[in-house]
C-alpha cells in the first residue's frame, strides 16, 4: 500500500516518471492469475487484498486525477500523467456525478 501513496504524492509534486514507477510497484508484483487479483504481498497467494486495490484506485483518482475531497466539495488539483498516457477521464464523481479530465 505504501507504493500507491508514493504514486499519489509524486503525481501531485509533478514527477510523472516516479509516480508511474511507484504505481506499477504497487500492483504488478502482487497480481495473481488467472484474473490478476492482488495478493497482500509479492510472495503470498491469498487474494483478494482489497486495501491494496483501494490504493491503486487512490493513485488513479487522487494522484493522476488530482481529485481531493474538501469541505467545499470535490476539487481537482494540477497533476501529471505518465508520458505514454494521453488522457485520463474520471466519470460520475460525487452527488453531482461530475466528470474530470486530465490531459498531457
Amino acid at each position: 500500500m505504501t507504493f500507491s501513496v508514493f504514486s499519489v504524492q509524486y503525481a501531485r509534486l509533478g514527477d510523472a516518471d516516479k509516480a508511474y514507477s511507484y504505481f506499477k510497484k504497487a500492483y504488478q508484483p502482487n497480481q495473481r492469475p488467472p484474473f490478476g487479483v492482488l495478493a497482500e504481498t509479492a510472495t503470498s497467494s491469498n487474494p483478494y487484498f482489497m486495501t491494496g486495490a483501494g490504493g491503486i484506485l487512490q493513485a488513479f483518482i487522487n494522484g493522476f486525477g488530482g481529485l481531493d475531497i474538501t469541505e467545499n466539495g470535490i476539487v481537482q488539483h494540477k497533476t501529471v500523467l505518465p508520458k505514454h498516457w494521453k488522457k485520463l477521464t474520471i466519470k460520475g464523481v460525487g452527488s453531482e456525478r461530475k466528470d474530470f479530465v486530465v490531459t498531457q
